[in-house]
């Protein structure tokens, strides 16, 4: 696997090296005897000696020193300095988290003091720490702010940076045109400038996109002179970069002895200089090495442990080198399930990152895997989505686009810049002119669209008025339908009472008279009589009854019903109506009682609950066969009281219970002894529970009896 200079060696690129060096035990002894500014100058001076030396303890414990100071002297110049010093201490142990406490400090900071060249090299550092975490597009934005700025001050070097920064991302990605334009363009300023660092970023980059196009010699080329420059500068960062890319070419022409070789130095020097990151860069690729050389138990130690070590660093794009080469060893040793495991979770992070490169490699992989275990339809599906991606990233031949790039990278000279720049001009030019145009269309046709806008806001919401008046009104007109409705059952129910109801009783009652007018004259049998008499007060009482329920309704539906609360015992209420039914309860040999006990204090209109009361003990009598039992409970629950009249009689299916309350349904049915009723019983106990501020509700299944419960006010 390539990987540019940058990646492992961008703190080298900003190293503060404004200050001489001097002793470490000259500058501790100047300390003592120096003013506050003076001492945090000596203490960055240390941290940056030590930090070269890569003593990170000591470098850090001295930038942390000159911060302290600098803040107590309120020095805002060397607080910024101190904040630079500690984030290349950070970078250099990888420490993510105060990496962006310190630059976000230092930015901050530098915009305070409107610093800009430092705001320049802030917003370099911030794109580098994006891109080391994989935040591409993040790193981007700040790489452009850091360019725009340094040309305002003409800080070439610092443009350069950004240029090469901006490039390699653009490799990340596998676009590998957009990456040498930016790198064409970052040796331009280069030329201005005698940086060798800057030489051997470009150097190495230049090298990377040769060796992904095959060019191998061309890549060796650009990997040796930047090896030869590593090597005069003593620059073990740079050096390790260069042997990690030569055993890539290498590696890429089979000669995998020479690849170890290379391999193996660029571990010792990771190691040596105890970069994480770096040692899990040379893992990674020793043990894709010793994949293809057919070592895949070597591969596997050495590729789980760079992958450990990148999930710890929170490296992306690296854990998906990882997982790409992990999932070729398992695919080549059968172990599928390992192989899937690994690719989706590669192919699920390349996505995020936009790496088209590599996730055309993983869906080449993918295809691989589908066809091994036997699912050709899923192989096929995976070839199409990698020749899509393949496509979308080289439309036309990379080679020729590079040999192309190069050739103008080689020949372009002064004369060539300076007509390409006047040409720009008068494009610009040309482009202004569009713009303004551009513009004044753009305002006649906004302020035409804002018309219509305000236009179809101003009907919409005059359709909504009306829409809303109309709804108001129908809901009137539901609202009065209801209520007559209502009103029409009433009336019906109250003729069908007066029209049937009441000329039963009357039937009885003058039938039986008649009987009784009749034995008189003949026979005068007293035990006739006494069971005519019996018939008559029967009916009777059932006639009064019937017309006591239906003036209390008639005055409850006129309004004319006063409902007066009081505090009442139950329990007596309940007695009297016990006494009442005595008689009935013996002709049909009904048990009737109660378990409702003294001082069940009830509040509530006396009279209505009375009438409750009454048509349930009716209703249940009507119902129950002889010998049967009727049987009244009372528990209190929170603030109410619930009231039961349980019977064992015939029961009411589920579908009758839905009419039992109801004025419209019209529903009556006769008793066991063929007891007529007239069904305002229980619409007269529903409209005065709901007087009283309860509820009431039934419990039945045919032939098992029933129960009625309504709920009323604890005193």
């Amino acid at each position: 696997m390539h990987f540019p200079l940058q990646l492992l060696s961008c703190f080298l690129l900003f190293v503060n090296t404004l200050y001489a060096k001097s002793s470490d035990t000259d500058l501790k002894t100047q300390i003592n005897d120096s003013s506050k500014n003076k001492k945090v100058e000596l203490y960055l001076k240390l941290s940056d000696q030590y930090y070269h030396a890569n003593n990170n303890d000591s470098a850090l414990f001295y930038a942390k020193e000159a911060l302290i100071v600098s803040k107590l002297i309120k020095d805002d110049k060397l607080i910024l300095k101190s904040y630079r010093e500690l984030y290349y201490n950070y970078l250099l142990i990888s420490d993510t988290k105060e990496i962006k406490l310190a630059l976000t400090s230092a930015k901050k900071l530098a915009y305070k003091i409107q610093d800009t060249s430092s705001i320049c090299d802030i917003h370099l550092n911030i794109a580098r720490y994006f891109s080391g975490n994989s935040r591409y597009d993040s790193a981007i934005i700040h790489y452009d702010e850091s360019k725009k700025l340094s040309e305002l001050i003409d800080y070439k070097s610092n443009s350069v940076k950004a240029l090469i920064g901006i490039g390699e991302i653009h490799y990340q990605r596998g676009d590998f045109e957009s990456a040498l334009n930016k790198y064409l363009e970052a040796s331009k300023y280069s030329e201005a400038i005698k940086n060798n660092n800057i030489k051997l970023s470009l150097l190495i980059d230049m090298g990377n996109i040769y060796g992904d196009d095959k060019q191998f010699e061309k890549a060796k080329s650009y990997y040796n002179q930047a090896k030869e420059i590593a090597e005069q500068l003593k620059d073990e960062n740079t050096l390790s970069v260069v042997y990690n890319n030569l055993a890539t070419i290498y590696q890429d022409e089979h000669d995998y002895f020479k690849a170890q070789t290379y391999f193996q130095k660029s571990l010792e020097n990771e190691q040596k200089k105890g970069n994480k990151k770096g040692v899990a860069l040379a893992l990674n690729n020793i043990g894709d090495n010793y994949y293809k050389i057919g070592n895949y138990e070597k591969a596997i130690v050495c590729l789980r442990e760079s992958l450990s070590t990148h999930r710890k660093l929170n490296s992306k794009l690296e854990i998906i080198y990882n997982l790409e080469s992990l999932s070729q060893v398992y695919l080549s040793t059968g172990n599928y399930i390992q192989a899937i495991k690994y690719l989706n979770e590669g192919i699920i992070l390349s996505k995020k990152l936009k790496t088209k490169g590599k996730r055309s490699d993983l869906l080449k992989l993918l295809a691989e895997y589908y066809h091994k275990v036997g699912n050709n339809k899923k192989a096929y599906s995976s070839m199409l989505d990698y020749n899509a991606l393949k496509d979308s990233v080289q439309n036309e031949s990379r080679s020729t686009k590079i040999a192309q790039l190069q050739a103008t990278f080689e020949s372009v000279k002064k004369e060539k810049e300076n007509e390409i720049l006047r040409v720009k001009n008068q494009f610009t030019q040309e482009k202004l002119e569009q713009e303004k145009t551009k513009s004044y269309f753009l305002y006649v046709f906004s302020f035409l669209a804002l018309s219509v806008i305000i236009l179809i806001i101003v009907l919409f919401r005059s359709k909504v008025k009306v829409h809303n008046k109309m709804k108001r009104i129908y809901g009137l007109l539901e609202e009065s339908n209801s209520k007559l409705k209502i009103m029409n059952a009433t009336k019906d129910k109250f003729f069908s009472i007066i029209a049937h109801d009441l000329r039963s009783p009357f039937n009885a009652i003058l039938g039986f008279s008649e009987l009784i007018k009749g034995e008189l004259k003949t026979k005068q049998n007293i035990s006739v009589l006494k069971e005519y008499n019996e018939g008559v007060n029967e009916a009777a009482n059932g006639l009064y009854n019937l017309l006591e329920n239906l003036l209390q309704w008639a005055n409850s539906q006129r309004g004319q019903l006063e409902f007066s609360p009081i505090q009442f015992d139950l329990y007596e209420l309940v007695q009297n109506n016990l006494s009442i039914f005595k008689l009935k309860t013996a002709d049909k040999s009904i048990k009737l009682s109660s378990n409702i006990k003294p001082g069940t204090l009830a509040y509530g209109d006396i009279h209505m609950v009375d009438t409750i009361v009454r048509n349930l003990i009716s209703n249940a009598l009507k119902f129950t066969e002889a010998n049967g039992e009727v049987f009244l409970s009372a528990k209190l629950d929170n603030e109410f009281i619930l009231l039961s009249v349980k019977d064992t009689g015939i029961g009411i299916s589920k579908e009758n219970q839905d009419k039992l309350f109801r004025i419209d349904s019209n529903f009556t049915t006769y008793g066991t002894n063929d007891e007529a009723g007239s069904g305002l019983g229980l619409i007269l106990c529903k409209e005065f529970v709901n007087k009283n501020g309860g509820e009431i509700w039934v419990e039945s299944e045919p032939n098992k009896g029933s129960r009625f419960t309504f709920s009323l006010k604890s005193a």
